[in-house]
């Protein structure tokens, strides 16, 4: 048996990874015969072995002797149109590839996020496509810096492992809201989301820009922060319509919470828009159906689901490439559910 010193003088996976300029992530996965590697890359990595008499630990490489064919895909809220349409493209895109694809919902629950992510480990996904619960979430990175190829959707997240695909919330935020004030509106509402999330942050920042813009000092009365959900969006719009009844119009910064609003103002006999005018952030398909139609903020769910599944097999392909973050572009969809003030 070598002696403590010649062990510690044994060639690494991480020397190996440095003598061949890749990642120790590419180093592991060329020991394991994953089939997305490239060429070129493979025998540089194989070469290094050979140079520097590196013996993997055959025992943990025969426990995966090749890519389970499978990804994972976690959301934090299955029954939100917008969460479940990009699930189905990515669902899609990957079946038709060959892989099997595990869909988990967290329903925004930290330790069932950590749960899941556990079981993605034991059954060693080739990637991962996820909605995290926030921004800070160190298991994802920790995955992520040990070779899971992940790409987070709708979440900012820093880290030179991960890929991010999301809208262009403040822009999408500040045109609806611009939209109001050309339209004679000064008292406008704020029903955002979580500022630990990046679309409740990013929008409201957007929702303030646009106010500021115009010269308009927002009353901190006039803004409310909800949790993405139906309940919330009806019971802020209820309670804004008893501490600020000045207000004439309010953007709402998601679908559920928006279609909670409208309900809430027709609950108490507001009429829309004679009385309040309102914008939702997300278009789906029952937004020309409500009563009235509902003026959107489009994010381009399809373009992201088909982003998100493009990034993560480019990163299960290529695991050395750069982090990548795609911002798409939103539109504003004018109906029925805004005025112009006279």
């Amino acid at each position: 048996m070598p002696s403590r010193k010649e062990r510690s003088s044994l060639p690494t996976i991480q020397s190996v990874a440095k003598h061949a300029g890749v990642s120790p992530a590419t180093v592991s996965r060329v020991l394991n015969n994953y089939p997305f590697i490239r060429d070129e890359v493979r025998q540089r990595v194989l070469q290094a072995i050979a140079e520097l008499g590196y013996e993997p630990n055959r025992v943990a490489q025969r426990l995966r002797s090749s890519s389970s064919r499978s990804i994972g895909i976690m959301v934090t809220d299955i029954t939100n149109p917008f969460i479940s349409t990009i699930m189905a493209i990515i669902e899609a895109s990957f079946f038709e590839k060959g892989f099997t694809v595990l869909m988990c919902n967290t329903t925004a629950s930290i330790q069932k996020e950590l749960d899941y992510l556990s079981l993605m480990e034991t059954e060693e996904v080739d990637g991962l496509a996820i909605v995290p619960t926030s921004e800070d979430v160190p298991r994802i990175l920790e995955l992520a810096e040990g070779g899971m190829p992940i790409v987070v959707i709708d979440r900012r997240m820093k880290s030179d492992h991960l890929d991010v695909v999301l809208a262009d919330n403040i822009a999408g935020a500040r045109s609806a809201v611009e939209h109001l004030i050309q339209s004679g509106h000064q008292r406008i509402g704020h029903i955002g989301g979580p500022l630990r999330s990046t679309s409740g942050r990013e929008r409201h920042q957007g929702y303030m820009q646009a106010m500021q813009n115009a010269g308009i000092t927002p009353s901190p009365e006039w803004v409310r922060m909800g949790d993405h959900l139906y309940e919330g969006g009806y019971e802020h719009t209820a309670d804004l319509l008893k501490t600020s009844p000045e207000l004439t119009a309010v953007f709402v910064e998601n679908n559920m919470m928006s279609l909670g609003a409208m309900n809430a103002l027709h609950d108490a006999g507001v009429r829309i828009p004679q009385d309040m005018s309102i914008i939702g952030f997300d278009d789906m398909p029952w937004s020309k159906a409500l009563n009235p139609p509902m003026t959107v903020v489009a994010q381009p769910t399809i373009e992201i689901g088909q982003t998100a599944a493009r990034l993560l097999m480019e990163r299960i392909e290529q695991p050395d490439l750069p982090s990548r973050t795609e911002v798409l572009p939103t539109s504003l969809i004018i109906r029925a559910s805004c005025r112009t003030l006279e």
